[in-house]
């Protein structure tokens, strides 16, 4: 008897990429320095309309990128950015990829953010300068979650899960398609969790 022949196909992942930033404790003690001069310098811009608690540049007249201690991250940033975009097929040769916005997030304990997603870009991601155990993960939410039952499964895994936790990492860069809906779980501890935030389009 002949076995049928059968496939699983994967036609709308939710694609994450995932990078350890080589060299990434010099990078951070660049990045170190602008974060204590910024946030002793710029007032926490945290919108209205977010219910969490931490503090934001992401309402800065002055994205991050402007500061000098940010330079060699722009750089990680784009080259990181187009190896993304060329696995997605985006056609960056036409189109490059440029920067909209660039922010810095620090989470105290108990801070988190609610779900949400990027508007207005093509790519974002979340660079992580300190991480110290307890930081709370970022949760990469199922663009089907809304819509979907919620059947009994054996073990969780990529086909069946609602959300993903990605757990954060000195040096760690995540980057998704920016209707990619995220959040992120609370602080345990008062060790601060620091990451960099940031939006391209083409």
């Amino acid at each position: 008897m002949v076995a049928n022949k059968n496939e699983t196909l994967l036609f709308f992942p939710t694609v994450v990429r995932e990078v350890q930033i080589a060299d990434s404790e010099k990078l951070n003690e660049q990045i170190d320095v602008g974060i204590e001069r910024i946030r002793k310098s710029e007032p926490n811009s945290l919108p209205e309309t977010w219910s969490c608690d931490l503090y934001t540049t992401i309402g800065s007249p002055t994205t991050l990128l402007q500061h000098k201690e940010f330079e060699p991250l722009r750089e990680v940033i784009m080259r990181e950015a187009n190896e993304f975009a060329n696995a997605l097929e985006l056609e960056v040769a036409r189109f490059p990829l440029k920067f909209t916005e660039c922010w810095l997030n620090i989470y105290g304990e108990g801070h988190a953010q609610e779900v949400h997603h990027h508007s207005n870009a093509v790519i974002s991601g979340i660079y992580y300068s300190k991480a110290p155990e307890g930081s709370g993960d970022l949760l990469i939410h199922s663009p089907y979650m809304d819509i979907m039952l919620d059947p009994p499964t054996r073990k969780p895994n990529g086909l069946n899960v609602k959300v993903m936790p990605v757990t954060p990492k000195e040096g760690k860069m995540i980057l998704f398609q920016s209707f990619v809906k995220h959040s992120v779980k609370p602080t345990r501890g008062t060790a601060e969790r620091i990451s960099i935030a940031f939006n391209l389009t083409m």
